[in-house]
């Protein structure tokens, strides 16, 4: 008989035919020092032996329950009743301390699984095949180590919690939903070129994909490359050491027949203690490839060592030292050593692709491995200045000019100040680009980003990033592309396949993940959205917020506002005032009306800075707000100069739509309300659906609200009907709540019917 586990020790239930995933999870929760009642020895049933099940349950410290298709089949067991006795326990124990964990272990969806009612109402874990991630590891082992401790991010509750009282509905600031709808699609185009490039982040259609949250097979040709040790005296070199890895994966991914982990996923293990074994298991791959570079002057030395993570052998091992003007060759070589080991044939093509050289010069490469280093959206000019100077030492340096082109055509298609300046300035580069160098894979990337940014032309951009995919099919970074394309394109079903390809192929990115969850919410298809959101937790467990995303699902799906409340009432005093923690609550306040709440919190925090909004689209933004709320004098305030300034510069880009949107908000607070119609009407009109299905679909929510608060009431609802029919992330439970100051379409019986319609909250394709 075992011992007793005692107050720290952790109970796993779990069906018989699901033992081998329940020992996986035993085995890995051991190996970090928890203590679990896992013996199969004992799965024989008897007086005694239900007597310890029944003492084990009752003094452990948290009761982990395997979920499975398994335990969906079996409408009797043994493992029911430990469900059973541990809902009883939680009867006696204080609100808010975790106790039940339920785990998923294959595709059952949570809102389909039956379980006791009890298990609904706690977050849930999904570990595929029962393979542990070191984020579950780590949060299993802290709540064992403080009992009782709520984990960052936790949005669990137990039986009796939420019974505080709902706010009142006292009318509606400007919905979340349109400001998160900007701010949206802006970050979703600056992550654009950082996923396809592998900058810090953030073919024919494939067939349909695994589900979402599946890990792949780990295949003999799979292989994850760790950041590699710079190993130099000068620590500023890190830059390169992080480049060398960067372009090693470049020309891996080249390889057909190898699956290669992007470095935005394996960038979490830079320093990390963790055994090969548990990190290969995590992001799905066979092998490992780690190594170190040391540069001195002008001499470098690369080493890397593949390891089989199965059985941790050292396969193969090697050092290069070289001058530094031979680290192409370098890259080349162990790229092709590796796929040698790995038995990944190259074709003639692919081994020329190996061995080109982007560049003879040194301090031009030093200067684009800088530049790939910053983020697009948020250090641009930086980054350009870099390779403007790398262009300028070496002007056959393909690779910089089209990363300059790149940035270039990203600032015209945010509509920063002097588009036609930047789209010439694009075309001159990416010109350079094409002539040097038509056939290189970063080119047609470069070449599908320009057209993309600069022009919108998502056929073309279609049409290049098809190109990359031949020559990288096993590339998740060309798929989250090609998913980004499509959606704009208005290819919803078929950007949704791009999308989970991109995310089953690289399990822990969640840039991709982050795509997928925006299309999924658009589509309506919300139990993948909760499962997405989930997996989302679990990557990013230091941002407690993401916890109240995967709370507003269920709001979203039923208009149930039990989950958002529960979560909102149990954050830490520390998280509930932080910004995040503030911008949470003040979202809930306006999707319950409660216009006293958010009036107070914005009081204390105006404005949002954590957006990718510039400065003075938050003024206006918070200064509409504050005006629907009725402090008029306050939002007239706030604006300041920006009416001014923003009409000069609508002078200077009467073509801008992001200008005319904001323009209509700003009209909104003056207290001009036909000019506010005639900005929006101006606005939805330089951005038709023919141009770009997303934007096209946020520019026309965003003149149903302004028509709706102007007394447009025809045309509002028009709008309103339109926009809940195609993709959109205009949801109806979130105007079923709102009632909006000076709105006039709640209370017509024609936009309550559309609230109504099932119709117009069940999934899109």
């Amino acid at each position: 008989m075992p011992e007793s586990p005692g107050p720290r020790g952790v109970f796993l239930s779990y069906a018989r035919e699901d033992t081998d995933s329940a020992k996986r999870i035993a085995d890995a929760l051991r190996g970090f020092g928890v203590e679990v009642w896992f013996d199969q020895a004992e799965l024989r049933g008897g007086d005694a032996w239900d007597a310890n099940i029944r003492r084990q349950i009752r003094e452990c410290c948290l009761f982990v329950a395997v979920v499975s298709a398994t335990t969906q089949a079996r409408g009797e067991g043994y493992f029911r009743r430990e469900w059973r006795l541990a809902i009883d326990r939680t009867h006696d124990m204080a609100a808010g301390i975790p106790f039940i964990i339920p785990v998923v272990i294959d595709d059952t969806l949570e809102s389909k699984a039956l379980v006791p009612e009890e298990f609904m109402r706690v977050q849930w874990t999904r570990l595929p095949g029962g393979t542990p991630t070191p984020l579950f590891v780590e949060r299993i082992k802290r709540l064992t180590e403080k009992p009782g401790a709520q984990p960052p991010g936790h949005g669990s509750r137990h039986p009796g919690f939420g019974g505080e009282p709902k706010p009142k509905k006292q009318g509606s600031p400007v919905p979340g939903w349109v400001w998160g709808a900007v701010a949206g699609a802006v970050a979703a185009a600056a992550v654009f070129i950082a996923l396809r490039k592998g900058s810090p982040a953030p073919a024919p259609t494939p067939a349909p994909a695994a589900k979402a949250e599946a890990i792949p097979k780990a295949d003999d040709k799979s292989i994850a490359v760790l950041p590699f040790e710079n190993m130099s005296d000068q620590k500023d070199n890190q830059f390169f050491t992080d480049g060398i890895q960067d372009d090693i994966l470049t020309d891996l991914a080249l390889v057909r027949q190898l699956r290669v982990i992007s470095r935005t996923s394996v960038e979490q293990y830079r320093d990390t203690k963790k055994p090969i074994g548990q990190i290969a298991a995590e992001l799905g791959v066979a092998y490992i490839l780690e190594g170190s570079v040391r540069r001195e002057g002008n001499r470098v030395r690369v080493t890397g060592q593949l390891i089989h993570a199965a059985t941790d052998d050292h396969v193969w091992a090697k050092a290069y030292e070289r001058d530094l003007t031979d680290i192409f060759a370098i890259q080349s070589e162990l790229a092709q050593a590796i796929a040698t080991e790995l038995q990944a044939a190259l074709s003639p093509e692919e081994k020329a692709l190996l061995d080109r050289r982007p560049t003879q010069n040194t301090e031009a490469y030093d200067l684009y491995l800088k530049a790939r280093r910053l983020v697009l959206a948020e250090d641009a000019g930086e980054r350009r200045e870099l390779l403007k100077k790398a262009v300028d030492l070496d002007s056959s340096f393909a690779w910089a000019w089209g990363d300059l082109a790149d940035d270039y055509a990203f600032g015209a298609f945010q509509y920063r100040e002097g588009v036609e300046g930047r789209l010439a300035a694009a075309k001159d580069a990416i010109d350079q680009a094409v002539q040097l160098a038509p056939n290189d894979p970063e080119v047609i990337g470069s070449l599908g980003t320009y057209y993309y940014y600069g022009f919108r032309d998502y056929a073309r951009a279609n049409e290049q990033y098809q190109r990359l995919l031949k020559l990288r099919p096993n590339d998740a970074a060309v798929y989250n592309s090609l998913s980004l394309i499509l959606r704009r394109e208005g290819k919803w079903a078929e950007s949704l396949e791009y999308s989970r390809r991109a995310i089953h192929l690289d399990v822990a990115n969640v840039g991709y993940l982050g795509n997928h969850i925006a299309t999924l919410e658009a589509a309506r298809r919300y139990d993948e959205l909760a499962d997405a959101r989930r997996k989302m937790v679990a990557l990013r467990p230091e941002k407690f917020d993401l916890g109240f995303d995967v709370a507003l699902v269920p709001f979203y799906a039923t208009g149930s506002t039990k989950e958002a409340e529960d979560f909102i009432a149990h954050m830490s005093p520390e998280e509930a005032d932080s910004p995040k923690g503030i911008e949470i609550r003040k979202t809930w306040a306006d999707y319950t009306g409660n216009v006293t709440e958010w009036v107070r919190l914005a009081r204390i925090q105006p404005v949002d800075r954590d957006t990718m909004l510039e400065d003075w689209e938050n003024e206006i933004e918070t200064a509409a707000e504050m005006f629907i709320c009725g402090e008029k004098a306050t939002a007239v305030q706030m604006l300041g100069t920006i009416p001014g300034e923003l009409e000069k510069r609508i002078a200077r880009e009467p073509n801008n739509p992001r200008l005319w949107a904001f323009k209509g908000f700003m009209e909104i607070v003056v207290g001009n309300n036909a000019e506010a119609v005639r900005s929006e009407e101006k606005a939805t009109s330089l951005m038709p659906a023919s141009l770009d299905a997303l934007d096209s679909g946020i520019y026309a929510s965003l003149a149903a609200y302004i028509y709706n608060i102007a007394g447009e009431k025809e045309r509002a609802l028009e709008l309103y009907k339109r926009e809940l029919s195609r993709p959109n992330t205009m949801l109806v439970n979130v105007h079923k709540l709102e009632t909006q100051i000076g709105g006039s379409l709640h209370g017509d019986p024609r936009f309550e019917a559309l609230l109504r319609d099932p119709a117009n909250n069940a999934p899109l394709f």
